[in-house]
């Protein structure tokens, strides 16, 4: 029940980070908050309701830990590349961008059809090679604490080693802009090195990221955030004709 605890507690920070007063109106943040609520523990009940690996009893070293954390890591990062590069995985992803706000309640905001992007996967190659489960899981876990807390602009700028090294609020409101300079940037998870290895890396402009979210908004409530990217991805592979052409349009870069 550690995930149940962890997801109360940051339903709690959220509510104190982003609260009513830094809204325009109280219906917004009550509409962000409640569709964020939602989406995030269905989220997290799926994840919970799937089978969980054993986590028994291991005997590890800190240099094992760090293998697996690094390799976790960094699967995230290419199965997160790939979320935002292939269309049919961008329907689930773009749950998580609809926040027109960047706040704690935007990292609390997760795919209910997570399950259907890479992100299901990469636990799974790291235990087909051997990692310990629940080094794997520690790794997720520290991963998704990380996450969480970097969706904040009341941290504007860490040390210089600090954001070369690590995804930092600063790096990762550049992944949330809808500009062209920040669409499909800093894909890293804990690790900003893997975007500086493979030219996905932009620092955020001096002035800040002027506009968060989606390049074409969904809906409000929860339902309208889940289904309408979903909506658009469907209409657009019914119009194409052929199988062949449907599943290279659902392979190919999301339409935005």
């Amino acid at each position: 029940m550690l995930a149940v605890a962890a997801f109360a507690l940051a339903v709690v920070l959220a509510l104190v980070e982003a609260p009513a007063r830094s809204y325009p109106s109280h219906a917004e943040w009550r509409d962000e908050a409640r569709t964020s609520f939602v989406l995030g523990l269905i989220a997290l009940a799926i994840d919970m309701a799937l089978p969980q690996p054993i986590t028994g009893a291991i005997e590890t070293t800190i240099l094992l830990a760090a293998f697996v954390f690094v390799a976790d890591d960094f699967l995230y990062y290419l199965s997160h590349r790939l979320a935002h590069g292939v269309a049919f995985f961008w329907a689930s992803h773009a749950v998580h961008h609809s926040p027109r706000r960047y706040n704690f309640l935007t990292g609390l905001r997760q795919p209910p059809t997570w399950i259907l992007t890479p992100a299901a996967i990469a636990p799974l190659v790291l235990l087909s090679l051997g990692a310990p489960a629940a080094l794997v899981a520690a790794s997720a876990g520290v991963r998704g604490v990380h996450h969480f807390l970097i969706h904040s602009e009341y941290v504007r700028r860490l040390p210089r080693w600090i954001e070369f090294v690590f995804n930092t609020p600063s790096h990762h409101r550049v992944h949330h802009g809808v500009s062209a300079a920040c669409i499909d940037r800093n894909f890293g998870g804990v690790l900003i090195i893997w975007d500086r290895l493979f030219a996905t890396f932009s620092a955020e402009p001096e002035d800040g990221v002027a506009c968060y979210g989606l390049v074409h908004p969904t809906g409000a409530g929860a339902w309208r955030a889940m289904i309408d990217p979903w909506r658009v991805l469907l209409r657009r592979v019914a119009a194409t004709p052929g199988a062949g052409r449907k599943l290279a349009l659902m392979l190919a870069p999301p339409h935005r």
